[in-house]
């Protein structure tokens, strides 16, 4: 029998602000968060310039703490609306990276997008976030199918993908365009909700 379509308030749905793993601690936006915020984004604007430009402010812009806080104040919008599902990953109250769940309520889908401070990479900060957003989703939000995906030359987010025993079921070409309007192919990835997603990973590896 085929999944019928979910028909359900978002808006009903508790959804804890804050979520811990054995490092980390996850927290939705805040408008309070905006100096740290610019601070992370200052320090990793090239890292992530190739990858989330077209969502991006200049390099002026992204280190503006004000800029920041009219970007918190709108994902603390979409967090109540269950719109869109940010969280803010803190270690020891240093800020050290986002991660967004995108829902897509009536499928019993959510889209996940992240990224960590260029100071904080390699160190399992990424695995340990996704892993423990990848359990949060099916076992809180009661999701059917997580789903990731990344520009194809973006080979950290496919070790990342992989290690957590996501699958890739696509590669779309000239989906993704780079800062210098280079079309490459977009790489989807998904676990589904009968693939024993990880628990929360500890960053070992």
């Amino acid at each position: 029998m085929l999944p019928k379509a979910r028909l359900i308030d978002p808006r009903t749905l508790r959804v804890p602000r804050e979520v811990p793993t054995p490092r980390l601690q996850l927290r939705a936006p805040s408008p309070a968060m905006a100096l740290d915020l610019a601070e992370a984004r200052a320090e990793s604007h090239a890292a992530l310039h190739p990858w989330f430009h077209a969502e991006m402010g200049t390099e002026a812009e992204e280190a503006d703490p004000g800029w920041q806080a009219g970007r918190l104040a709108a994902q603390v919008i979409a967090f109540e609306r269950r719109e869109d599902l940010t969280y803010y990953l803190f270690d020891k109250g240093r800020l050290i990276g986002m991660i967004t769940l995108h829902p897509l309520w009536r499928r019993g889908q959510i889209k996940l997008t992240y990224w960590i401070r260029i100071s904080a990479q390699r160190q399992g900060y990424g695995r340990e976030a996704v892993g423990a957003m990848v359990a949060f989703s099916f076992e809180v939000l009661s999701a059917r199918l997580v789903t990731t995906g990344h520009a194809e030359p973006n080979r950290g987010s496919a070790r990342l993908a992989r290690s957590l025993g996501f699958r890739q079921i696509a590669r779309q070409p000239l989906a993704c365009e780079l800062p210098d309007g280079s079309l490459v192919a977009g790489i989807g990835y998904a676990l589904e909700s009968d693939d024993r997603p990880p628990a929360a990973a500890d960053g070992s590896q």
